[in-house]
Order: structure tokens, then C-alpha cells, then sequence
């Protein structure tokens, strides 16, 4: 009796540890470590894509990216960016979603557990509205959630100049 009973102890022990590791949730985020463009570099507004790389990395499963460029003055990551009054130049905000590098023939992070992204699809156009785009230090902000919902941002300062140098980096 004693024996059944030290036996039915260790099952039901084994049983439960067994069954908390399933319903385990995922809480760790993704990883992120963007490569281009680098924190300080200078960006040149042109109808051509800048150089951007970037590895993602999850425990369990990578979901989705995007990239954000904007205006760095006067706010942290824990508010929201301020307007700007429209002048002579315009200051340049920007979104781009994975979906949109997926449609144009890049692969989704989805799914994966680490991966890089190598493109020059992420444009910063000379001209918005018409108006020349306003230099100055801006935010390039690369945010990953993975499968999870868990989320991460990296952010790098960079500069919007029409005196930087072309990227001459070939694919």
C-alpha cells in the first residue's frame, strides 16, 4: 500500500511540473540589434533607399517589425512626439510597416526564431508636400514583437543632412 501510494506521489508530481511547463507563457522579448544604419550616422534624403540591417532574435517565435523615423527633439520614448509648425521646411515622419517590405519581396520574420533583414527599401525623400525636407537630428526607431505579444524597441540618433555622403554599401 505504502508503495502504491509513493508511486501515485511521484506521477502525480511528475504530472503537474509536466503540465506547468506547457502552460508556461512566453513573457521574454525579442532581441534586437540594428547594424545600419548606425547610432550618429547621417542620412541623405534622396529618392534612393538607405542601408538598413537589423537581426531579430526571439526564445520562442519572432511576429513582426517596423521601422519609424522622426523628429528628436523634445521628447523621450515615454510620450508621444511633438508637432511641428509647418515653416519653410517640413520635418519628415515616417512608419514603415513589415507588411509593406513583405510586399515588396522581402521575408517575413514571422515564425522564426532569429533572422537578419538586409534592405534599402526605406526611402527618405528630398521633398515632402512640396516643401524641402528639414535637416536635424532625427530618431530611427526599429520596434519587434514577437509571437507572444512581448515587445521591443531599439532606437539610434541619427541625422538628416543634404551633405551626407551616399551610402555606397552594394546589396
Amino acid at each position: 500500500m505504502k508503495k502504491l501510494f509513493l508511486v501515485s506521489i511521484v506521477l502525480l508530481s511528475t504530472f503537474v511540473m509536466i503540465s506547468c511547463e506547457k502552460n508556461k507563457k512566453d513573457t521574454e522579448k525579442p532581441t534586437i540589434k540594428l547594424i545600419e544604419p548606425e547610432n550618429g550616422d547621417a542620412l541623405k534624403p534622396s529618392d534612393k533607399g538607405i542601408h538598413f540591417e537589423v537581426e531579430f532574435a526571439d526564445n520562442e517565435a519572432l511576429g513582426s517589425y517596423k521601422v519609424n523615423i522622426h523628429p528628436a527633439g523634445g521628447h523621450t520614448h515615454e510620450q508621444a512626439a511633438p508637432q511641428f509648425a509647418n515653416g519653410d521646411s517640413i520635418a519628415f515622419e515616417k512608419t514603415w510597416f513589415e507588411s509593406e517590405f513583405i510586399a515588396a519581396g522581402e521575408q517575413s520574420i514571422s515564425g522564426k526564431r532569429n533572422t537578419t533583414i538586409h534592405h534599402h527599401k526605406i526611402v527618405i525623400p528630398p521633398t515632402v508636400n512640396g516643401k524641402p525636407l528639414k535637416e536635424g537630428n532625427y530618431h530611427f526607431m526599429v520596434t519587434c514583437l514577437d509571437k507572444a505579444g512581448n515587445e521591443k524597441f531599439v532606437v539610434h540618433n541619427v541625422k538628416i543632412s543634404y551633405s551626407a555622403k551616399e551610402h555606397d554599401h552594394e546589396d
